[in-house]
């Protein structure tokens, strides 16, 4: 079935629980960056907004346009994010897939 030994399936299942380990820290790290951005942005478009003089809509799309680069930095720190958390979910998937396989080795093996 498989040329793995019960040593490799091991190595394999430790260094995805590591890899596991590392993109949990990530994803905290990132949610603060998250956290830090859209308070950056909220915080500079809320002055733009009422620093600027003329009708509610004159001062929305003047507090949108000047503080667009915030937002795209917002927008791409929620992406980092995502994709951090998608990472994670992939490698729990493989966890899974290794714990089986690791079942499967050890009937190979006659090791129990």
């Amino acid at each position: 079935m498989s040329n793995l030994t019960p040593a490799q399936v091991v190595d394999t299942l430790s260094k995805i629980g590591r890899d596991i380990d590392d993109t949990t820290e990530t994803i905290g790290i990132l949610d603060e960056e998250v956290v830090r951005a859209r308070a950056a942005f909220k915080k500079e478009y809320a002055r733009r907004f009422l620093t600027t003089e003329g009708s509610m809509d004159v001062r929305r799309y003047t507090a949108e346009l000047e503080t667009a680069d915030l937002s795209l930095e917002l927008e791409l720190t929620e992406v980092k994010h995502r994709a951090a958390v998608q990472h994670l979910r992939a490698l729990r998937d493989r966890l899974e897939i290794g714990r089986s396989i690791s079942a499967l080795v050890r009937l190979e093996w006659g090791v129990s």
